[in-house]
């Protein structure tokens, strides 16, 4: 079954292992899908039933071999919940997510000493204004919430399972967790106050990153099962590291993110890590090499690739990061051009995978066509 035979390939290809071609991980994101596919973005944020209609739209269009899937932030939930961190634009319907401090500098204390009490009393209450009234209005926002997510959420996640099986095309994604530092950064602090944090509060800062370890490892065990025989990964999207210095990555992110990982892989689950932004001069590149061999896809957006996969010495499957911008600024030979001197690297390592730096928003950042005939390309050229 193609299904089975391209996982497979994909966790030869992880661990090191002869494999029949190069693997093809392509994501899109949903507004993507749907501007391709002729529908609606803001309404389809609304009916996701078109959502999954441009999906099945991309699996038959595309040559890939595995694939985040497409997400889905409903506006409703936001509605529900009162949400001010995630808020629709109602000019392009795209989710954003604002800086918002739901964290004080005051209630470090509370988050060390308990995560889970502070961040559900004091935390989610400044995330959602709908659970920081009184008790009876938040428990009526919960309770819709919750009805929302099992009519809703779970029928959604189900068609876009079904489609995938339909089609042989793994989804790769199976949970999501954060770095500590990349939590409090994106949710809890802000990026404002966690850069004054890293200056003022130092000895907080570390202790909170260390106390909210164990809560990302608790979650991942909580929503994904460890399956050996599939290809459903833990899902870290890392952005922070290029805007802090070595000094501070040494003592704040690295220390906690790598406990998480290694802790997860011991735990018999499979990594797929992103790291966005920058590290085209290599930096903390050696550190992301000391993450667990043959358990850990890697994604870094802009690279040097040779660079990386020098750093990485085979042992975890690195994406190329093909540049998207060729698929917009650059004709179609040059275009080909360019994924043949990628595929040429990698085919000489071996572990490595075809993908892009990001996923496209919008059609005029990819022209779909050349972005098939690249994904063409690399089908016939990547066979080992």
């Amino acid at each position: 079954m193609i299904y089975e035979e391209r996982i497979q390939n994909i966790k030869n290809a992880m661990c090191g292992q002869t494999a029949a071609h190069v693997p093809i991980l392509a994501d899109f994101e949903t507004s993507y899908a749907c501007e391709y596919a002729g529908l609606d973005f803001m309404r389809a944020s609304w009916d996701y039933t078109l959502i999954i209609e441009a999906y099945e739209k991309l699996l038959s269009d595309f040559e890939i071999d595995a694939t985040f899937g497409l997400g889905w932030i409903p506006p409703q939930r936001s509605f529900l919940l009162g949400s001010r961190t995630w808020i629709q634009n109602r000019e392009n319907g795209i989710m954003q997510h604002p800086e918002v401090m739901a964290l004080s500098d005051t209630e470090y204390p509370a988050l060390i000493a308990d995560p889970m009490a502070c961040i559900i009393k004091n935390i989610l209450p400044k995330m959602y204004s709908a659970i920081g009234k009184d008790d009876q209005k938040a428990i009526s926002a919960i309770a819709q919430t919750l009805l929302f997510e099992k009519n809703q959420m779970t029928n959604f996640y189900n068609q876009l399972f079904t489609v995938t099986y339909e089609h042989e095309v793994p989804i790769y994604y199976g949970s999501m967790f954060y770095a500590p530092f990349d939590l409090i950064g994106d949710h809890l602090r802000g990026l404002t106050q966690i850069s004054l944090d890293m200056r003022r509060r130092k000895k907080e800062l570390e202790a909170a990153c260390e106390a909210l370890a164990p809560v990302m490892i608790d979650y991942v065990e909580n929503t994904l099962p460890a399956d050996e025989s599939g290809l459903s990964c833990a899902c870290a999207f890392v952005h922070l590291p290029p805007m802090i210095s070595p000094r501070n990555f040494d003592k704040f992110f690295w220390p906690t993110f790598k406990k998480v990982c290694d802790t997860l892989v011991e735990k018999g689950h499979y990594l797929y890590l992103q790291f966005q932004g920058d590290y085209s001069d290599g930096r903390y590149l050696d550190y992301y090499a000391e993450l667990p061999k043959d358990k850990v896809i890697i994604a870094i957006q802009n690279q040097d690739f040779t660079k990386t996969l020098e750093a990485f010495k085979g042992k975890n499957m690195v994406s190329c990061a093909y540049p998207l911008d060729y698929l917009t600024h650059y004709p179609l030979q040059e275009c080909l051009d360019k994924a043949k001197e990628l595929m040429d690297i990698g085919m000489a390592y071996g572990q490595f995978y075809f993908g892009f730096n990001k996923a496209p928003f919008h059609i005029s950042e990819a022209e779909p066509e050349k972005m098939k005939a690249v994904l063409q390309f690399v089908r016939e050229y990547g066979k080992y």
